[in-house]
C-alpha cells in the first residue's frame, strides 16, 4: 500500500508493524510502545462497540493531550465512527449547542472535566454513555471512582474480537472544531485522505524520523494537536504529552526525554525564555518551530541563539489540516534577513494566492500587493459539519478563503498583515496591527502587545496599544521609542494601555476580537 492510500486506521499499523519497539506515546501515566499502542486502540475500539458505536456515528472527546486521548481517537477512527475533540474552555452552554450538532452517541471525558461532562450529560442529549479517561491533571478522586468505564486501566478487560468495518479515503476521519471567538465552533469536516497528507507532508518539515522525540502541549481540540501529532506517527517517532502548559517542566522535559523537536506559539516561547532556558541542556534539539500568531524579530533571535539554530514557522488553519494546506519558511530562509517577517513558501503541493478581498478566486493581486489569502492543497478540507451553506462560503472549488490579509512578494513569499475583519480604519486610512504591534514589542520592557482599534470621534477608530510589561515603564516612554522607530506617524498608537493579562480564544492565542469587545462593553457602561 502507497503512502497516498494510507488511513488513518493504516498509519497507526503501519507504525506498529515497522517500528513496533519503538515508544510511541508517553505521559505521566503511560508509556506505550507502538505495538503496545495499537493494542490499546483496538481495546478501546472494543469498548466503544459494547456501548453502541458503529460507523459513522460520533464520540465527542472532553480531554487534555494525553496518552489516553491519542487512544480514545484513535479508536473511535478504529471502528470508522467520527471523534471531535471539544474546547475543554468553551461554556457549558457553548458545548451542549456543540453536542446538540454533532449529536455523538459517546462521551469520552477527563476526570478533570467530570462535573462539565456530568453538565452535559443531565442536559438530556443524544449520549447514550460515557468513558472517563486519566491524565496528569486527573484529581484523584476521579481516577479510580464512578461507574464509567475507565481508560486506560479498565481497557484490558476488552478484545477487539471482530473485523471493524472498511474505511474509504474520503469518508470523514475527524470532525475538527474551529478557533472561534464568538458564536458555535464550526466542524470542519476532514477525511482520511487529508489529514493523512498532513501526516505526510509535514514528517520531513517536522524532522519526523524514527529517533525523533517531540513534545504536544496543544489543547487537543486545536489543529495544532494534528499537527504535532499525524507527522510523528507517520515517522514512527515518539512523542510526549503534556496536560497542561508549563515553560520549567516544558524545558525539563526537554532535557529528560532528550526531545529533538518541539512547537509552540510565539506567546508560549517569550514565557519559555523568561526561565532561563540557558539552565538547561537543550542539546537533543534538532527543530524547534511556531505557529498560530506573529513572532516579534527579538524574539526570534532569543529562539536561535539560546534555544535551537534550526527554526521553522508555518501558517496553515484547521480548514486546511496545515501541513498539506500551508506555507513554511524553513531555516535557510532566514538567512535574509529581510524575510524575517515571512511565513515562507507554500509548501509541498499547495498552492497560495492573494486575491481582491471578495473577489474571484482568480483575481489575483500583483506581487507585493495586499489582498485576502487563500490556499489549495491536499490536506484542504471542503465541508463543515451540519452547515453547508456556510461551507460553500467559505470553500470555493479546490480553494479555501482564509479571510486573512497578505501579500506575497515575487520570490513567493507570504507576509501575513491580519484578519480582514482586524483592519483599523482611522482617518479613512487603513491600518493593519501586525506592524504596530512589532514596533511596541521591539521595546525591551514589553513581553506581549495586541493593537486595536477603538471607537473615536475624531478619526473613526483610535490605534490603541495593550501592552504587559515585565518592568516598569511609562505611557511616554513607550510613545517616545515607537516614534523613533520607521513606524509612518499615521499608524502609532494614541493610546497604550497597561495590562496584567490579555484575553485568550480557546487555543490560548491572544484575541483582540475579545478585547475589542471587553474593552468597548466597559467603556461604554
Amino acid at each position: 500500500m502507497s503512502d497516498q492510500e494510507l488511513t488513518l486506521r493504516d498509519l497507526i499499523r503501519r507504525a506498529a508493524a515497522k517500528h513496533p519497539d519503538n515508544e510511541a506515546v508517553v505521559d505521566s501515566i503511560a508509556r506505550y510502545t507502538y505495538a503496545e499502542l495499537l493494542d490499546r486502540i483496538e481495546r478501546m475500539a472494543k469498548l466503544l462497540h459494547t456501548l453502541g458505536v458503529r460507523k459513522g456515528d460520533r464520540v465527542a472527546l472532553l480531554m487534555p493531550p494525553s496518552v489516553s486521548h491519542v487512544i480514545a481517537l484513535f479508536g473511535t477512527i478504529e471502528l470508522g465512527a467520527i471523534p471531535s475533540a471539544l474546547h475543554a474552555r468553551e461554556t457549558e452552554d457553548t458545548l451542549s449547542a456543540i453536542i446538540e450538532r454533532l449529536s455523538p452517541r459517546v462521551l469520552v471525558y477527563d476526570g478533570v472535566f467530570a462535573q462539565k461532562a456530568r453538565s452535559l450529560l443531565d442536559k438530556g442529549t443524544l449520549i447514550s454513555a460515557a468513558i472517563r479517561s486519566v491524565s496528569a491533571i486527573t484529581p484523584q478522586d476521579q481516577a479510580t471512582s464512578g461507574s464509567d468505564p475507565i481508560i486506560p486501566a479498565d481497557l484490558n478487560q476488552y478484545e477487539l474480537d471482530f473485523e471493524p468495518m472498511p474505511i474509504a479515503l474520503d469518508d470523514t476521519a475527524v470532525i475538527a472544531l474551529s478557533s472561534g471567538t464568538t458564536g458555535i465552533p464550526k466542524g470542519v469536516m476532514h477525511t482520511h485522505r487529508t489529514l493523512v497528507a498532513s501526516a505526510r507532508c509535514g514528517a520531513p518539515y517536522m524532522a519526523a524520523h524514527p529517533n525523533a522525540c517531540s513534545i504536544n502541549i496543544f489543547t487537543t481540540a486545536f489543529i495544532g494537536w494534528y499537527n504535532c501529532t499525524l507527522p510523528f506517527l507517520f515517522g514512527g517517532s515518539k512523542i510526549i504529552y503534556l496536560s497542561q502548559w508549563d515553560a520549567q517542566s516544558f524545558l525539563k522535559t526537554i532535557q529528560d526525554e532528550k526531545a529533538t523537536v518541539c512547537f509552540l506559539v510565539p506567546t508560549m516561547w517569550r514565557m519559555l525564555l523568561r526561565e532561563h532556558p540557558e539552565n538547561y541542556d537543550l542539546s537533543s534539539l534538532e527543530r524547534v518551530g511556531y505557529a498560530g500568531e506573529p513572532m516579534d524579530t527579538a524574539t526570534m533571535t532569543q529562539i536561535r541563539e539560546l534555544i535551537c539554530p534550526s527554526v521553522i514557522n508555518t501558517y496553515g488553519t484547521t480548514e486546511t489540516g496545515s501541513w498539506g494546506g500551508c506555507s513554511v519558511m524553513m531555516p535557510e530562509d532566514y538567512v535574509d534577513d529581510s524575510k524575517i517577517e515571512s511565513v515562507g513558501k507554500p509548501g509541498a503541493g499547495v498552492e497560495i494566492r492573494v486575491i481582491t478581498p471578495s473577489g474571484s478566486v482568480d483575481d489575483v493581486v500583483a506581487a507585493g500587493e495586499d489582498g485576502e489569502v487563500i490556499f489549495s492543497g491536499p490536506s484542504v478540507a471542503n465541508q463543515l459539519w451540519e452547515q453547508p451553506a456556510l461551507g460553500r462560503q467559505i470553500f470555493e472549488g479546490r480553494w479555501w478563503r482564509s479571510g486573512d490579509m497578505g501579500s506575497m512578494d515575487a520570490a513567493g513569499y507570504l507576509y501575513l498583515k491580519g484578519r480582514i475583519d482586524d483592519m483599523i480604519i482611522t482617518g479613512g486610512i487603513n491600518v493593519l496591527p501586525g506592524q504596530v504591534e512589532e514596533a511596541v514589542l521591539s521595546h525591551p520592557a514589553v513581553s506581549e502587545c495586541v493593537v486595536i482599534g477603538l471607537p473615536s470621534e475624531q478619526w473613526g477608530e483610535q490605534v490603541t496599544a495593550f501592552v504587559i510589561c515585565s518592568e516598569q515603564v511609562t505611557e511616554n516612554e513607550l510613545a517616545g521609542h515607537v516614534n523613533r522607530s520607521s513606524l509612518s506617524g499615521y499608524k502609532k498608537p494614541r493610546e497604550y494601555c497597561f495590562v496584567n493579562e490579555l484575553p485568550r480564544g480557546n487555543t490560548g492565542k491572544v484575541s483582540r476580537k475579545l478585547l475589542r469587545n471587553q474593552v468597548t462593553g466597559n467603556r461604554t457602561n
